[in-house]
């Protein structure tokens, strides 16, 4: 057995980090897949969330899940975003050490390793976290009373999406229990209507949002009955943000897909076709009749499929559609009149850009026919 030591094994990157930038889309120097961001359509969707808030009168809390990145974060805090909406203890610890001390952790935390990991910040007075259980909450009170600080909770309410949450009629029973436990200071609500995609028209849209407010305005009823004092009343995705103002009682909201955008927003109404700020760089590797087959499976783009669009599709050949992905191979399914050639580059759209994002170390700015810019995703993986 040899006693050489191992190499080290350092991320596989689209871009060698020795590789100055700007840089041609076309250089050959940069593999494929990758992930590219236009820049100007990024800062255009920060714009323009940041504007939809002010108008409506409400704080905007994106959730960072949708970008995991360090850079994108301060561009939405710089815009008016009052802290990040966060879903994992991975993901708290990130942004926290990159300096962000408006956190809210939407996620029930279980289990003391996980609770370890947020003391500093509870320390600190950054963290807002999220229950829908007693049980949830006894692991709260103890952090709390271990790091010194009281912590604010919101309670989780269930809108109609049937996941995590209680009904609004519980609000107060349960709100004044955890109220009561050491630490613990229940300062409002929470509730993410995800069912939005399920529905099919932008009418159903509104309405689910309509409903998300209505419910949230019964659950605060009840808590306030039970002697609460709501300040925070939290609300609204990408889909259903648009129709929220605080005329409904509600406080603030927490887009996260708006930032990139995806075909799902697209489909939904939550967006326009140019809105789309990502794609994913890809190389034909194979041809045959009617279709070519590129260098990006589920590993990279996902299974995530929608009937309209399918597993996602070009953004230069919108006839075209991928039909079939494997772990490293997709299969692009083309017009009769449309020919791709082994070595040809094609940019994929999303369907579910979160998930995109997850698989990625760093993703690359663009502007024109250029990479300008490398964008770190510090958060990559930090779903622990």
């Amino acid at each position: 057995m040899s006693s050489a030591s191992a190499p080290t094994i350092r991320p596989a990157l689209p871009l060698d980090p020795a590789i100055d930038v700007p840089i041609a889309l076309d250089d050959p120097r940069l593999a494929t897949p990758a992930l590219l961001v236009d820049l100007d359509i990024l800062d255009s969707n920060v714009r323009r969330m940041a504007a939809l808030s002010r108008r409506a009168g409400v704080a905007l809390r994106p959730h960072a899940k949708s970008h995991k990145s360090l850079a994108i974060a301060d561009q939405q805090i710089e815009a008016g975003a009052v802290g990040l909406c966060v879903a994992t203890v991975g993901e708290a610890e990130t942004f926290f050490a990159g300096g962000i001390t408006d956190l809210t952790l939407a996620y029930p935390i279980f289990g003391e390793s996980k609770l370890r990991r947020l003391r500093d910040m509870v320390a600190a007075g950054v963290l807002t976290m999220v229950t829908d259980s007693y049980e949830i909450a006894e692991g709260y009170s103890r952090l709390a009373v271990d790091a010194g600080h009281d912590i604010p909770v919101l309670l989780e309410i269930d809108t109609g999406m049937h996941r995590v949450g209680i009904p609004p009629e519980h609000a107060g029973t349960l709100g004044s229990s955890i109220a009561a436990l050491p630490g613990l200071q229940v300062v409002g609500l929470l509730t993410h209507a995800g069912h939005a995609h399920d529905v099919h028209t932008q009418p159903e849209i509104a309405a689910v949002a309509r409903n998300e407010a209505r419910l949230l305005a019964d659950a605060r009823y009840h808590a306030e009955q039970a002697g609460l004092e709501i300040t925070v009343v939290s609300a609204g995705s990408t889909l259903t943000a648009p129709y929220l103002t605080a005329a409904d009682g509600i406080t603030e909201i927490r887009p996260g897909t708006y930032i990139l955008n995806d075909l799902r927003t697209v489909t939904c109404y939550a967006c326009t076709p140019d809105q789309l700020a990502a794609s994913m760089l890809t190389t034909v590797v194979s041809v045959g009749p009617g279709r070519a087959v590129f260098d990006a499976g589920n590993k990279t783009l996902t299974p995530t499929r929608i009937e309209q669009h399918g597993f996602g599709y070009p953004r230069e050949i919108p006839d075209a559609r991928v039909s079939r992905l494997s772990e490293e191979h997709g299969v692009l399914q083309l017009p009769d009149d449309e020919h791709l050639c082994v070595g040809d580059r094609v940019r994929m759209l999303p369907i579910h850009i979160c998930v995109w994002m997850d698989l990625q170390h760093e993703v690359y700015g663009v502007a024109g026919s250029q990479i300008v810019s490398r964008i770190s995703v510090d958060a990559m993986r930090r779903s622990i």
